[in-house]
């Protein structure tokens, strides 16, 4: 093997493809990056054997070839070079030489053939999303994925796609995040759960180009994923996701309208408080149009007041910080819902008047609040 790229081509590849390398496994060569030619291309594949990630880019192919580098030595080394052109080649004993910007480097390869397959999908069933919409239903969902928990299904995501609606939920017991799209021309139906990794990674790969669309085939447990010069396997978990729709509360006993940025700027300072303490604590104390956010710790406490719209009955109630935190964080509105029942029950929060991005979140019982 061996051909000749730029330098900053051969970056942008290795920015994606190893998003997929392993980081602990018993299987070395998986440690490592797949390197084939094709015509003048390489196609780079990295996988543990969860995800696998392929990606292409454009070379001067002078040797055809197939080798496995070890994949971060081979990063490192690519970007300490300097920007032009970068030969790489590999002899028959699976030795790499990458020379650039007056530089020669050896390693040491593998086997090729030691590569897991990639898993084949049929690709009967498959849908068409525009990248931009499915980026921002990730990036507003995944924060929400259990990150370890003896229900497998809690550590990915649900994607639920039927009349036109799409559907992207995550939970990890203590709160939930839905996004809600509509694209009336995909007409299948199919519930998936991807694993919290894969959602991740599809998430940075994926453009914000509202012309650009992404391509996504399912297979039993496989997910297909076709971009321009790059493809994603998934192993999908299997298994019954929870029933998200039994825990949203039909009715509330009060309901609060507050400007976001005010009240997010209250979150922000009453945590740094709240987060000095042992039980990471805030409580919303509503009553005759005003909110007060209040914390205390070993250090000190906090109050904050706001004006706000109320409707019905005067509530405290408690909640854990990092759950506010990340709901205004990733609420993009002027203003925000807060649907409240009691001191116990789940607090929905949604963008006032969409009720299309939802957050449930539990709050935490207190003597405060009781």
């Amino acid at each position: 093997m061996k051909f000749t790229c730029s330098a900053s081509t051969l970056i942008d590849a290795l920015q994606i493809v190893t998003k997929a390398l392993a980081n602990r496994t018993t299987n070395p060569v998986l440690e490592g990056i797949l390197v084939e030619t094709d015509l003048n291309e390489i196609i780079m594949t990295c996988s543990d054997e969860r995800i696998a990630i392929v990606t292409r880019f454009e070379a001067y192919v002078t040797e055809p070839g197939r080798g496995v580098v070890p994949g971060k030595l081979f990063s490192e080394i690519v970007r300490r070079l300097s920007d032009g052109d970068i030969e790489i080649s590999m002899n028959d004993r699976f030795m790499f030489t990458i020379r650039g910007s007056g530089s020669r480097t050896n390693i040491t390869g593998q086997d090729p053939d030691l590569f897991p397959a990639l898993p084949q999908v049929s690709g009967e069933r498959e849908i068409s999303l525009p990248q931009d919409m499915l980026k921002e239903m990730i990036q507003k969902t995944e924060f929400a994925i259990a990150v370890e928990d003896m229900r497998e299904v809690l550590t990915g995501c649900l994607l639920e796609i039927t009349g036109g609606d799409v559907t992207m939920v995550a939970l990890d017991g203590f709160r939930m995040a839905l996004k809600r799209a509509k694209c009336g021309d995909v007409l299948e139906k199919l519930t998936a759960i991807i694993p919290g990794r894969a959602v991740g990674d599809i998430g940075k790969l994926l453009s914000d180009d509202p012309e650009a669309f992404v391509t996504l085939a399912f297979d039993g447990s496989k997910l297909h994923i076709r971009l321009d010069k790059t493809e994603i396997f998934v192993i999908l978990v299997e298994g019954e996701y929870v029933q998200y729709r039994q825990i949203l509360p039909p009715r509330f006993a009060t309901r609060v309208v507050v400007d976001l940025e005010p009240f997010r700027r209250g979150i922000d300072r009453a945590s740094l408080i709240a987060r000095e303490g042992n039980n990471n604590l805030l409580i919303l104390k509503i009553a005759g149009g005003e909110m007060a956010i209040e914390a205390h710790s070993q250090i000190g406490d906090v109050y904050e007041k706001l004006d706000v719209q109320q409707e019905g009955a005067d509530i405290n109630i408690a909640f854990n910080v990092k759950y506010l935190t990340d709901v205004v964080r990733f609420i993009d509105a002027e203003q925000i819902e807060i649907n409240l029942n009691n001191a116990i029950s789940p607090c929905i929060i949604t963008p006032h008047g969409d009720p299309d991005y939802v957050h449930l979140v539990l709050p935490v019982r207190t003597g405060a609040t009781a």
